[in-house]
C-alpha cells in the first residue's frame, strides 16, 4: 500500500467539522474504545497534553527540544503543519516515515475490524491522533508531547486516560474553530483534558476568570494545580530572537521572536519543574542549549538573509502578538506585508490591527477550500485604508512582487494571515 492510497482513504472519512450525528462525548468515547482495541498505548506513555487556543505549537517545540537535548526520546504530535502531513508525527525531531505510518494505519484497521467496529466512523483528525499514539507506543518513547486540536470537547486527544501533565496555553477566541467570543464558554470546551491524578499548568497571562474556572475543574477532578512561575526579565529583542534573564540564568537566548513567547516559555519552564519533581533529569546547560537553537516553521520564523518573517497567525490574538513584536523592534521602515485570509477569519479585526503598521500589501489566495480570494481581500483593504495594494495572481509570485516593491528600502517582508497562506508561499519560489 502506498502512502498516497492511505491519505486518500483517510481523507474520505467524515469531515472534522461535521463529525457525523454524534455528540462530543460519543466522539471521544469512540476514540477511547479504539485505543483500548490497539492496546491502550496512552496508558503506557508519559504524556504532556497541551491544550488551548494560541501557543501550543511554540510550547510543543520548545518542550520537545529541551527533552531531546537532555537525551530523552520524545514523541511529538502537532497540528497544523505546513508542508507534509507526516510532519504532524515525529520522534526526536524526525517525522514518521511512510512505512511506519502505513504500519500503524493497517494495524488500527485490523483491530477495528476484529472487534466488529466501523472504520468509516473515524474522522480524519481522529485517525492522525490514533496513528500517532500507536506509533509512539511502538517506539516506547520516554515522553510524548501531545498538542490538542481545535475541536473542543470532541477533540480526540481528550480520549487519553492518564496524562502526566495537562498544560493550558492561552485561551482566546478562535474564529477558525467556532464563532464564539466568551472566554469562559470557550474554556468549557477544553475541560475534558483534565483527568484525575494529573498535574495542571496554566499560561501565566491567562484571563483571570479562565484561570479560576480551570482551578475549579482541577479540584473537582482530583488533579493537582501547579503554579510556580519563573522570574523572566527581557533584556532585548530582535527579529532573530530574545535575550532574557530567567531566575538565576543570565543572558539566556531564546531563538524565537515575539514578546508573547516569554509567556509561552514561562509555561514550558513550569512544565519542566513538574517533570523534575516527577523524576526527570534536566540540566540547565541542556535547557540553555535547546532554547538557543529552537526554531518553529511558520511561527514568527525569520529569514535573516532575505529579511522575511513568516508567521501563521490566523486570529486576532495571533495578529495582535505579531503587531506588538513589530512595534517592539523599532524598525526603520514599516514592513511590507503578504497577506492571505480564510473566509471565516475575523478579517476586519485582523486588518484593523495590521494596516497601520504596513507600508504596502500584496494579497494572495491561501491554499485551502475556504480561502478568501486575493482579489476579494484586496478590495476589503482598499475600502478600509489608503495602503497601496497589489494582487499576486499566483502565490509563487508574491515574494518576488514584495521584494520588487521594497527595492529602494530595507523594509522587512511579513507573510501572515493563515498557515494555508504560508503553505501556498512555501510551495512557490521563496528565493524570488
Amino acid at each position: 500500500m502506498a502512502i498516497a492510497d492511505v491519505y486518500q482513504q483517510i481523507n474520505k472519512k467524515i469531515s472534522v467539522n461535521n463529525p457525523a450525528d454524534a455528540d462530543d462525548q460519543t466522539r471521544t468515547n469512540i476514540v477511547h474504545e479504539v485505543l483500548s482495541w490497539i492496546g491502550q498505548p496512552d496508558r503506557h506513555l508519559k504524556i504532556i497534553h497541551l491544550v488551548g487556543t494560541n501557543g501550543k505549537g511554540s510550547m510543543g517545540v520548545m518542550l520537545s527540544d529541551i527533552l531531546k537535548e537532555t537525551r530523552y526520546s520524545v514523541g511529538h504530535f502537532t497540528s497544523p503543519v505546513i508542508r507534509d502531513d507526516l510532519e504532524m508525527i515525529s520522534v526526536n525531531g524526525h517525522r514518521i516515515n511512510e512505512t511506519e505510518f502505513i504500519t500503524s494505519y493497517q494495524r488500527i484497521i485490523k483491530e477495528i475490524e476484529r472487534h466488529g467496529g466501523d472504520v468509516n466512523v473515524l474522522n480524519k483528525f481522529e485517525w492522525w491522533v490514533l496513528i500517532a499514539l500507536d506509533y509512539f507506543g511502538r517506539k516506547r518513547v520516554d515522553y510524548v508531547v501531545l498538542e490538542a486540536g481545535e475541536h473542543g470537547l470532541c477533540d480526540p486527544t481528550n480520549a487519553i486516560d492518564n496524562p502526566l501533565i495537562v498544560a493550558f496555553s492561552k485561551i482566546a477566541p478562535d474564529f477558525i474553530a467556532r464563532q464564539e467570543t466568551n472566554l469562559v464558554k470557550i474554556t468549557e470546551t477544553k475541560l475534558g483534558a483534565i483527568k484525575t491524578g494529573t498535574t495542571v499548568v496554566s499560561y501565566p497571562g491567562q484571563d483571570h476568570a479562565v484561570n479560576e474556572f480551570l482551578k475549579q475543574r482541577t479540584r473537582e477532578m482530583g488533579a493537582t494545580w501547579f503554579e510556580n512561575k519563573p522570574k523572566i526579565t527581557l533584556l532585548r529583542t530582535a527579529p532573530d530572537g530574545m535575550y532574557l534573564n530567567v531566575n538565576n540564568l543570565q543572558g539566556l537566548k531564546l531563538a524565537l521572536t515575539g514578546s508573547y513567547q516569554i509567556q509561552n516559555l514561562s509555561t514550558v519552564l513550569q512544565i519542566i519543574d513538574v517533570l523534575k519533581a516527577k523524576g526527570a533529569f534536566i540540566q540547565d546547560v541542556d535547557l540553555i542549549a535547546a532554547l538557543s537553537r529552537v526554531k518553529i516553521e511558520g511561527r514568527m520564523e525569520y529569514d535573516e538573509q532575505l529579511n522575511i518573517l513568516f508567521d501563521g497567525a490566523h486570529n486576532q490574538n495571533g495578529i495582535s502578538n505579531l503587531v506588538d513584536s513589530i512595534k517592539g523592534w523599532h524598525l526603520k521602515a514599516k514592513p511590507l506585508m503578504v497577506l492571505g485570509f480564510l473566509k471565516d477569519n475575523n478579517w476586519h479585526e485582523m486588518l484593523d490591527e495590521l494596516l497601520p503598521y504596513t507600508q504596502a500589501v500584496i494579497t494572495v489566495t491561501p491554499e485551502a477550500p475556504n480561502a478568501m480570494s486575493a482579489d476579494e481581500l484586496a478590495a476589503k483593504i482598499v475600502m478600509m485604508s489608503n495602503v497601496n495594494v497589489d494582487v499576486a495572481d499566483d502565490p509563487s509570485a508574491a515574494i518576488s512582487l514584495a521584494r520588487q516593491a521594497r527595492a529602494s528600502t530595507d523594509a522587512m517582508i511579513v507573510v501572515t494571515g493563515s498557515f494555508f497562506t504560508l503553505k501556498a508561499i512555501y510551495e512557490g519560489d521563496t528565493n524570488g
